[in-house]
């Protein structure tokens, strides 16, 4: 799984900041006891599954919901019992939400309508929103004629054409098919930096989230569960559940039975194991899961000893264009491998019986969380291999 390799600047000062906010819906309790900061000029993605309260807290910060308990505050102003109309937080939809009976030049000049500006004005910014999103030659036509592509572009445009300095979009690029789902998703990446303005993304998309974020929120059953940049969120998650969430990842369990300088020697059933302690929260008879990324694993020929290694046969294989995804079976459990398309294991074929090493240090231990996580099994809730 791809990502992001921007270097992050330090981030800014909240532009939304979200304190202990709750949210019920007769019995159900959607958003619980949630606290984030947004910074101003960030892109901010909420990540998670399905009916995890991403959108929910996406509708709060739009006005649409109040919250039951906390509150929400945008450039420094309260936003409690404020109408969505005058919190200037324009939100973009995932079914682009255009006016069917508006041309395109009708659809972005809404706002500016509403706010009365002259006409010559309005005929500026619809041009220039014309020429940022690629829609010369399209302000005449209505929706209907449009491509998905298209009329995504047109929302994104009445989005931004008022120059607010929130944007919040709700799955806005679901409903593309996948080539165009990355140029409209690089796109607004490189439009959100150059113009600065705060974003919020909700997503259960992870290559997504990774790839156009400067800092992510990981839901579960109505929480956060993790907070960090996209780096932070992959390589060092902070539960099972993130860790499977966010990308393929194998779980083993063991126990630590010695702790050597800066390494942990850990018991598993695949033998014994070496992992880099990143952390001084882990002690000798510690229950652990040490997380492997599937990338992370390499095969190597049945004479290959060393640390760090095991063996098992290959069950599965299937091949994914720039990598070859293996699924190894052992005693315990199947191991799910990628290696490169063009990579020498290219030749291991069905049944082979392999050697799986992995490097110390691309072993991430967490507490035991119970026996969910098991040996090499790969948790991706809502998501197909």
């Amino acid at each position: 799984m791809p990502v992001n390799e921007t270097m992050h600047e330090p981030m800014n000062e909240p532009m939304i900041e979200i304190t202990n906010v709750s949210k019920r819906f007769g019995d159900f309790e959607a958003i619980k006891n949630v606290s984030l900061g947004v910074p101003e000029g960030s892109f901010t993605t909420l990540l998670g599954p399905s009916g995890c309260g991403k959108t929910t807290l996406m509708k709060l910060i739009a006005g649409f919901f109040e919250p039951d308990a906390g509150q929400i505050r945008i450039g420094g102003k309260r936003m409690n019992g404020l109408p969505a109309f005058k919190r200037d937080t324009p939100l973009v939809f995932q079914d682009y939400a255009l006016f069917p009976h508006m041309t395109v030049e009708d659809n972005i000049a809404y706002g500016l309508k509403l706010r009365k500006l002259p006409r010559r004005d309005v005929q500026q910014k619809i041009a220039a929103m014309a020429d940022m999103f690629g829609l010369h030659g399209l302000q005449h036509r209505y929706p209907r004629a449009l491509s998905g592509g298209q009329q995504q572009r047109v929302a994104f445009a009445r989005a931004l054409v008022t120059g607010s300095r929130v944007i919040l979009m709700d799955e806005p690029l679901s409903n593309l098919d996948a080539k165009m789902r990355v140029e409209v998703r690089d796109e607004l990446r490189l439009l959100q930096q150059r113009l600065g303005f705060t974003a919020i993304f909700v997503t259960h998309d992870q290559d997504e989230a990774l790839s156009i974020s400067d800092q992510v929120a990981v839901f579960d059953q109505g929480r956060i569960v993790q907070t960090g940049t996209p780096r932070e969120i992959y390589h060092r998650p902070a539960s099972a559940f993130t860790a499977g969430f966010v990308g393929a990842a194998n779980f083993a369990d063991g126990v630590v039975q010695a702790v050597e300088g800066g390494e942990l020697i850990i018991a598993s059933g695949i033998g014994l194991m070496r992992a880099v302690r990143d952390s001084a929260r882990f002690a000798e008879g510690d229950r652990v899961t040490m997380v492997i990324r599937p990338e992370n694993i390499a095969i190597r020929d049945a004479s290959f000893h060393g640390d760090n290694a095991w063996s098992g046969f290959v069950r599965r294989v299937s091949f994914h264009g720039r990598s070859i995804r293996y699924w190894v079976a052992d005693d315990h459990a199947e191991w799910i491998v990628d290696c490169p398309g063009t990579g020498p294991e290219n030749g291991v074929g069905l049944e082979a019986r392999i050697q799986l090493s992995v490097d110390k240090r691309a072993i991430h231990v967490l507490p035991y969380e119970g026996d969910a996580a098991g040996f090499g099994q790969s948790i991706r809730p809502n998501r197909e291999e």
